[in-house]
């Protein structure tokens, strides 16, 4: 089972997320029986599960390292937020709430600010460098709706909300301290990022209704398009011209997570004017989670074949 699953890109993430989300389409309670089962099973425990990668990660990371992630994952990170603000505002401005061809603005900010951690650290564990791995709770950052919240915010100029962000930070702070203070159980505490990974994408198909992401059709295609537009040829840019490294972390950061789907939602319940486009943009950004949990490890794939080509003909020569 684990080698078949290490044969595809980010595939110990992918994998279980698959079957959990078929499961959860055609039985959505069939683990919801209270206890260690439904915490373990179902979307109640991925907070959990998230936070004790957070901290596992931030173990990892060695505050001598920390200006070299920052420097990376930091600058692409901060370029895609750049991106985002600019973009959420542009489209509340020139379409409204009910945005464009049935993408309402709640679902276009939800799906661009998005970004899925645990395929980021499958793709980086795999392709990537260990201060690469590192970075997986400050890439965490964007996964939480506490990130679309705040560009939402920002484009409107409504108030926002901190403490979800702090109490993200908290774990991987209390990890780097851990880590730092004892290098043995840095040591320790490191494969319990690539163990969590697949319990990660087991919770995240939990959120994911096969059959909802289907219908919503041409719109979750267009808003998958709209993302990959947006964000890779930029990022890419900035990756391999300013930051001069290979790209596969540009590419890393550029899918849409399942966590998202619930953004729609949980805005909704400080701003009722978005009551009436919840139902489609959820059912459209579930479909952008399948297409890009699918395509961004293929373009990953490709990037680090063409880099290892290139490498290859340089030493060659």
């Amino acid at each position: 089972m684990y080698n078949f699953m290490r044969k595809f890109p980010g595939g110990l993430l992918l994998v279980p997320m698959l079957l959990s989300a078929i499961f959860y389409t055609f039985s959505p309670e069939l683990f919801r029986i209270g206890g260690m089962t439904q915490a373990m099973f179902t979307t109640d425990g991925l907070n959990y599960v998230i936070g004790l990668t957070c901290f596992c990660s931030g173990a990892g990371l060695n505050v001598h390292r920390i200006g070299k992630v920052l420097k990376k994952q930091g600058v692409l990170l901060l370029t895609k937020t750049i991106i985002c603000v600019i973009a959420s505002i542009i489209f509340i401005q020139l379409f409204g709430q009910a945005g464009i061809w049935g993408i309402s603005t709640v679902a276009f900010i939800a799906s661009i600010c998005s970004t899925n951690p645990s395929l980021y650290l499958a793709l980086e564990d795999e392709m990537g460098t260990p201060d690469d791995v590192s970075a997986f709770g400050l890439v965490g950052l964007l996964c939480v709706p506490a990130y679309p919240m705040l560009i939402f915010g920002l484009s409107q100029e409504t108030a926002i909300d901190w403490m979800p962000i702090i109490s993200t930070l908290v774990p991987i702070l209390l990890g780097m301290l851990v880590g730092n203070l004892d290098e043995n159980m840095a040591k320790f505490l490191a494969p319990g990022v690539s163990v969590l990974t697949p319990f990660m994408g087991w919770s995240f198909g939990a959120s994911i209704n096969l059959i909802e992401a289907v219908q919503s059709g041409l719109q979750g295609v267009i808003i998958t398009i709209m993302f990959y537009v947006l964000m890779v040829p930029i990022l890419l840019m900035v990756e391999t011209k300013f930051v001069k490294t290979d790209g596969i972390s540009s590419l890393a950061i550029s899918s849409i997570a399942g966590m998202s789907v619930s953004v729609p939602f949980i805005i909704s319940q400080t701003n009722p004017a978005i009551e009436p486009f919840v139902a489609s943009a959820t059912a459209q950004i579930a479909f952008g989670v399948v297409l890009s949990s699918i395509i961004t490890p293929f373009l990953a794939k490709k990037l680090d074949i063409h880099n290892h080509l290139d490498i290859s003909e340089t030493h060659d020569f």
